[in-house]
């Protein structure tokens, strides 16, 4: 019903206003082409602009005029939007709780009731598995009574662990004094998990002997790399019967302590990986 409406006020502004609105434009427009023809009756200029004036305000009436059907047509002829529907929030249902059995005791020869069955408890889950404790333990498992040599903790040096000869220690005086050495090193160690590679770096210290007693150094002698040269003076080594068939000889040079400590690195699946610049 409101589009039959619509479609007749359109037509009755189309017929009133559009067609007398196209018929004004063209008078006004035919009036502008008038005054440009050569041998026009306007003969001054205030005729003229008279004339111009009047062409241009019959064509903006007309333009108005005609443009009345089409806003008529579109403002009736839209479709309007349908409100939304309100929101009605559904009405709980009232809960009617099951009417309970009434308690009849049981009867004398009735079985025992079934005892509840209770699950053993879980154990608790253990830790997850760090490589490094492997590795560390491994390298630990180096230390013996019989080696010249030791593997400690290296936490005061920032590092994992340190290896290094027991020349400081009171029962390998003899020994090492016997080796005239001048020159030992100490191996700092750290682990990079990411990589699963041991990074190494050698450490060299000068030695000096007083009444049998070592004396650490590191003045003009010290050194930040990687040393592969021997570090024994004149004299004998040391021979170390490690197990049964085993025999060990050590001359003290870098290769003697670094060689064990790449055995355990590789048996944990890891590299040995030696650093002679910049940080562990």
């Amino acid at each position: 019903m409101k589009k039959t409406g619509g479609i007749i006020a359109t037509i009755l502004t189309s017929l009133l206003c559009g067609l007398p609105g196209l018929g004004l434009a063209g008078f006004g427009l035919l009036g502008l082409i008038g005054t440009q023809l050569p041998g026009t009756t306007i003969q001054t200029s205030k005729g003229l602009q008279d004339a111009l004036l009047g062409g241009a305000i019959a064509i903006g009436g007309g333009i108005i005029l005609m443009l009345i059907p089409l806003v008529v047509s579109i403002l009736s002829l839209r479709k309007k939007r349908a409100p939304a529907a309100a929101y009605a929030a559904p009405v709980p249902q009232a809960y009617a709780a099951p009417a309970q059995p009434a308690y009849a005791p049981p009867p004398t020869n009735a079985p025992p009731p079934a005892q509840v069955y209770q699950a053993a408890p879980q154990p608790v889950a253990s830790p997850a598995y760090n490589p490094t404790q492997d590795l560390y333990a491994r390298l630990m498992a180096l230390n013996r009574p019989t080696a010249p040599y030791r593997i400690v903790d290296g936490r005061a040096e920032n590092v994992d662990l340190i290896a290094e000869w027991k020349i400081v220690d009171a029962q390998w005086y003899e020994i090492f004094a016997k080796a005239n050495l001048t020159k030992v090193f100490r191996i700092y160690l750290k682990f990079d998990l990411a990589r699963r590679e041991v990074r190494a770096m050698d450490r060299e210290f000068t030695v000096s002997w007083r009444a049998g007693v070592p004396t650490l150094g590191v003045q003009a002698s010290f050194f930040k790399g990687q040393k592969s040269s021997v570090s024994f003076g004149i004299g004998g080594g040391f021979t170390e019967n490690y197990a049964p068939g085993v025999v060990y000889k050590y001359k003290f040079n870098t290769n003697e302590l670094k060689k064990p400590i790449r055995d355990a690195v590789a048996a944990c699946g890891w590299t040995y990986k030696g650093v002679a610049f910049g940080k562990l």
